[in-house]
């Protein structure tokens, strides 16, 4: 879909637009205004709109109307338009939106006005307007809402309630702030926007859709023990782990993200492990080292020759050798007796 530049003008409208043209016009605005979008034509004579939005940095901060019922998608092809994360914030203030939101749209929320949610630039969404929307958005780098809420993705696709407490309090200024933000000088507008990003922080923070810390570290824990328990598994791996956790391959990704090593780090490293210990052990000492590599998961000897070297310091030969030599000498020469 070809876009067009934003206006140059903070305020923009279809009013002086021929009425077949304000719908596609109105569409290369949003678009370039939301990032990429597929939203097809819907046939209308007329499409009064307007948009209003003001750019700082990597931040945009819109209020834009839709008269007619619209809809939209943003799949693979979309999302590689778009090279940064960004998390983008929803609020409605008149009318009403529905959004979808994966690959299979599983995951729907509906929102009337006065609610609000989040969503992610990297994961494919959709949505469905109803006529007479008015809608006003965020859009932040992921980063801005992370150090200020560090469990903030656990909340993209939440239908959160801006009309009351401390919902309602953002919702007010958030809409005070589109309505005034251009009547800002530009030196001041970094500073309001980050003082904005606080209060959707404390906001955020105290939503009761928020999981609490220990969800994710029993969730944690039971992904170390499937790891555990399925090391000599061929099939291993984040796509198993999220089926046994009935979770996306995102999400256990973000399980460990606390962490100093990756989920697929993990696995090679506990393998690693498993191998050392059977190359040392007694057990195993008839098997040749590439069955006992392959029983543990590494079909591809040169690979596991060079892992192993990288992880203990010598070749799985040498540490098979070291054990066997330690194990044949008496008894009295593998101990210190003191004197």
């Amino acid at each position: 879909m070809a876009t067009v530049n934003a206006p140059a003008a903070e305020f923009w409208t279809t009013d002086a637009l021929p009425a077949p043209r304000q719908f596609t016009a109105w569409r290369d605005v949003i678009v370039d205004a939301h990032l990429s979008w597929d939203i097809p034509d819907i046939g209308c004579e007329r499409f009064p709109a307007y948009m209003r939005q003001h750019r700082v940095g990597a931040m945009r901060l819109t209020d834009c109307s839709a008269a007619a019922r619209v809809s939209g998608r943003r799949t693979r092809t979309q999302l590689a338009h778009d090279d940064d994360a960004y998390l983008n914030l929803v609020l409605i203030a008149e009318g009403s939106e529905a959004l979808a939101f994966g690959h299979d749209d599983r995951h729907r929320v509906r929102l009337d006005a006065g609610m609000f949610t989040l969503w992610d630039s990297t994961r494919p969404m959709a949505f469905t307007t109803d006529a007479g929307l008015r809608q006003i958005s965020l859009i932040v780098p992921e980063a801005e809402l992370l150090r200020r809420v560090p469990r903030v993705r656990d909340l993209i696709g939440v239908a959160m309630d801006g009309r009351s407490g401390l919902g309602g309090l953002f919702v007010d200024h958030f809409g005070a702030l589109v309505q005034r933000f251009g009547e800002l000088p530009q030196a001041a507008r970094g500073g309001v926007l980050e003082a904005a990003l606080d209060l959707l922080g404390l906001c955020l923070c105290e939503q009761p859709a928020l999981p609490a810390p220990r969800l994710r570290q029993l969730l944690h824990a039971e992904a170390l023990r499937y790891i555990e328990a399925h090391l000599n598994e061929a099939t291993l791996g984040v796509a198993s782990i999220a089926r046994h956790l009935r979770m996306t391959e995102r999400n256990v990704h973000r399980l460990f993200e606390a962490g100093e090593t990756s989920v697929s780090a993990l696995i090679r490293r506990r393998r690693l492990a498993m191998c050392r210990r059977d190359l040392e052990g007694s057990t195993f000492a008839a098997r040749q080292i590439t069955e006992i590599a392959g029983h543990w998961g590494f079909d591809d000897p040169s690979q596991f020759s060079k892992a192993f070297r990288a992880a203990y310091g010598m070749p799985a030969r040498e540490c098979r050798a070291r054990a066997q030599a330690l194990r044949q000498r008496p008894e009295d020469d593998q101990h210190t007796v003191p004197g």
